[in-house]
């Protein structure tokens, strides 16, 4: 059980990290990015990691703010819809 909490919290850093290294955002800002990608990956019942390799993909593509958040809940959506 502890070995799964820490392949996941290292998992999150780093889809944090590569989101931080591709959009060039601040410690502030990536701290607020994974508040709201927690809150988000609640309501859309899935893992905050998850949510976050989503927004990567988003984020990859020059895309930001709302579009990252409008692509990245419908892709955990359909994932989820689709299994």
């Amino acid at each position: 059980m502890l070995s799964s909490a820490v392949t996941h919290a290292e998992d999150l850093n780093k889809a944090l990290n590569d989101i931080r290294i591709v959009t060039g955002y601040s410690t502030n800002t990536m701290a607020n990015f994974a508040l709201e990608a927690s809150n988000a990956a609640k309501e859309l019942s899935t893992t905050t990691t998850e949510y976050a390799k989503a927004a990567l993909i988003f984020y990859q593509q020059g895309l930001s703010g709302d579009a990252v958040t409008e692509r990245a809940n419908t892709v955990v959506k359909l994932a989820q819809v689709t299994g």
